[in-house]
Formats: structure tokens, C-alpha cells, sequence
């Protein structure tokens, strides 16, 4: 008898080391939600941030053309709203990329970053030298390449499309 449970015994441990293998695979393989990606992004900014929701965007910003496809976002503590993250696309010379743009509740930029820049010419706007000089302003600002903004030699027309798309974000933060 005690040959058969010896082999047995020691299969049990091969099973069940082999499904937790499979088990913490299949884990690894999966991609982080949208959200979470988001709360890493802005704890750069807002560290004690736990929650990041939607929310609609003012009707009069919607009627705006460049607020077409925003999204806005509301960060929060926990111990209430730390600010705003809005997403949108616009458009420079080689075609159209991603910005994202982080507000405090002041609705004073944060941050503000270009997400995705597919293009290769223009390519100086997704330098931090450039979207830095962002950070402070707010709705009282300019925000306008040549004015209060240096745009970036060989990328002037995606400096006026960012300058133009955080004017935007502005005009789509809540009241």
C-alpha cells in the first residue's frame, strides 16, 4: 500500500505547483485597465490620488469644435477632488496626436503631456523642455505660441496644436 501512495503523494504537489504556474501566467499576460493606467499617470502629479471617474463635459464646451472627443476626468483623494485630467487629440502638421492635460481643483495646469506622437517630423513637442511650460498657467493665460509659449524649432505648427488643445482642455473643466 505503501507503494502506491508514496507516488501519489508526490504528485499531488507536481498538480498543484503546475496550476498555480498556469494560474499566475495567465495573470501576468493580462494588460492593466484603462483606469489604473490613469491613477499611475496622475500619482506623478497628485500622489495621495485613489479614484479617477468620467464626467461630462459642459454643454458649452461641447459645442466648442476642438472639444470634440475630450474626455474629462475628475482625480480624487480621499479626502475629496484633487484636480482634473482631460484627454483629448489635436491636430499638427504630420497629422493627429494625443495630449492629456492634469489641472488642481484651482484649475491651474499641473501637467500637461503629450501621450501619443506618431509622426516623426514635429517630434520636439513630446519634449518635457517644451510641455513645461504649461505648468501654472490658467484660464486668465494666453497659453499662445509666441506670446507666453516657445515653440520648438522644426515642431512650430504641433506647439500651436498643443497650445491650442490646452486652451481647449480649459473650456472643458467643470464650472
Amino acid at each position: 500500500m505503501f507503494k502506491i501512495l508514496f507516488p501519489f503523494s508526490l504528485l499531488v504537489p507536481v498538480i498543484t505547483g503546475m496550476t498555480v504556474l498556469v494560474a499566475g501566467i495567465g495573470c501576468a499576460g493580462s494588460a492593466p485597465s484603462a483606469t489604473v493606467k490613469k491613477i499611475d499617470t496622475v500619482r506623478g502629479v497628485f500622489p495621495s490620488a485613489v479614484d479617477i471617474a468620467e464626467l461630462p463635459i459642459d454643454q458649452g464646451a461641447e459645442t466648442s469644435e476642438r472639444a470634440v472627443g475630450s474626455v474629462v476626468s475628475e482625480i480624487r483623494s480621499p479626502l475629496g477632488t484633487l484636480g482634473y485630467l482631460i484627454e483629448t487629440k489635436v491636430v499638427g502638421r504630420s497629422g493627429p496626436f494625443d495630449i492629456a492635460v492634469l489641472f488642481d481643483e484651482k484649475r491651474t495646469v499641473k501637467r500637461a503631456m503629450v501621450v501619443s506622437y506618431p509622426w516623426t517630423h514635429g517630434r520636439g513637442v513630446s519634449r518635457h523642455s517644451f510641455t513645461r511650460q504649461f505648468e501654472g498657467k490658467d484660464p486668465d493665460d494666453a497659453i499662445e505660441v509666441g506670446t507666453d509659449i516657445d515653440a520648438v524649432t522644426g515642431a512650430t505648427i504641433s506647439c500651436r496644436a498643443m497650445a491650442q488643445g490646452v486652451r481647449a482642455a480649459i473650456q472643458c473643466l467643470p464650472k
